[in-house]
């Protein structure tokens, strides 16, 4: 990957002259709002270390430790941070951040804290269903699903609004049977070793195939794909100029759900597509999803949190969606699902015994990411730092496993 984009921080300037700025401007007040009084982070580069602690009201900044929560970073690797080249999980799954004393889960809990006073980012909250409003001024159904024959103007305003669009019966069946055909037969021939495919741990012990990328490499059908007209109208309906990234980035890659999964990245938590790194080329940027089988609770489904794609990067489970405008999608083969990378978006376990769903991603970037990252390159690609194939939980990688 190219850093040409990205400028070195200094760690003492960068806390004592920036951060003061953003607290003067009451960037803190806004940071603590997520972030309990008494709470600390410290970070140590070097010999020197800054401590970030909540009041409840605003954000203290104290030049030296305190005892708590705390991280030690190359001076490499907080210039990433800074510049979300990297977050705390690319950090963590690449061996670059050590966790001196504390949790990873507080770790994550500190990361929207400061995007939102580095970045003056908001931090998104239950009240955010208030601004869910289409062009007549009515309130949006949030589950709301289009066709392609649908007014594209409305159509642009709730992905825009909304962060992600359902639409129905983009792809014939025979379309969809041809991409089931070739998915199939690339799955029979990925290896856990071949770095271009994802596995997982069953409760039986069994090695599973749960994704397949650089499809567009592998067979005419998905390279067609990859530049078919339909999909190129629907990322313009994100009112910026994206492209398709058949050769990057995973390229077109299948998700593949399979049921009872114990250990490995299978099942996605609530995430953003930038969650490891590259918040700042990899947004906006849009996927699509051309759905192969059922979407459903019991096949496998996607949730998406409406509005959170202007949001700092703050964590969340399914326990804690309650009150939240958490939408579930439900899907037919040759049904396309549509979000930004930032959108907050989740795939739990299938409850399904037999459980098999399989989804075709199509990434469109901005043309930037072409400088940056080259022809097989990938943020996922630190997810492969054991070379066994096996895509290891957060869980898994926070204490070493």
């Amino acid at each position: 990957m190219s850093l040409g984009l990205m400028k070195e921080i200094d760690f003492n300037e960068f806390h004592r002259v920036e951060i003061q700025k953003h607290l003067i401007a009451g960037s803190g007040a806004k940071a603590a709002a997520a972030m309990p009084a008494g709470r600390s982070l410290t970070i140590v580069v070097g010999d020197e270390a800054w401590t970030y602690r909540s009041t409840g009201a605003d954000i203290e900044l104290i030049k030296g430790r305190s005892g708590g929560l705390t991280i030690s970073l190359e001076r490499d690797a907080f210039s990433d941070f800074v510049n979300e080249m990297w977050s705390v999980f690319g950090l963590l799954y690449g061996e670059r951040l050590t966790l001196d004393s504390g949790s990873f889960e507080h770790l994550v809990a500190w990361e929207p804290v400061l995007q939102a006073l580095w970045f003056d980012r908001p931090i998104y909250s239950a009240s955010e269903s208030s601004t869910f409003v289409g062009r007549d001024g009515m309130p949006l159904s949030l589950d709301e699903s289009f066709t392609l024959d649908d007014d594209a103007d409305e159509m642009s305003h709730f992905l825009q609004t909304c962060g992600y669009l359902v639409l129905r019966n983009v792809f014939s069946e025979e379309e969809i049977a041809a991409m089931n055909e070739v998915v199939e037969r690339e799955r029979q021939r990925s290896t856990p070793d071949d770095k271009r495919s994802w596995w997982a741990t069953d409760s039986d012990g069994n090695e599973v195939c749960c994704r397949v990328t650089y499809l567009a490499e592998r067979d005419q059908v998905f390279a067609n794909l990859a530049v078919d007209d339909r999909l190129k109208a629907i990322a313009a309906l994100s009112g910026a100029q994206l492209l398709p990234c058949p050769d990057r980035l995973d390229g077109l890659g299948v998700v593949i759900k399979n049921p009872s999964v114990v250990e490995g990245l299978s099942d996605l938590p609530w995430h953003r597509d930038c969650g490891m790194g590259g918040h700042f080329v990899l947004c906006p940027g849009l996927n699509v999803g051309v759905q192969l089988d059922e979407a459903s609770a019991e096949n496998g489904q996607l949730w998406f949190l409406a509005g959170s794609h202007h949001h700092a990067a703050q964590s969340l489970d399914m326990s804690q969606i309650n009150g939240l405008p958490a939408i579930a999608v439900d899907a037919q083969p040759g049904d396309v699902t549509v979000h930004f990378g930032h959108v907050m978006h989740a795939a739990p376990p299938p409850s399904s015994t037999t459980a098999n769903r399989k989804a075709v991603y199509v990434g469109f970037h901005v043309p930037e990411l072409f400088d940056v990252i080259g022809p097989g390159q990938a943020y996922n690609d630190v997810l492969f730092t054991h070379g066994d194939g096996r895509v290891r939980s957060v869980e898994e990688a926070s204490t070493g496993n």
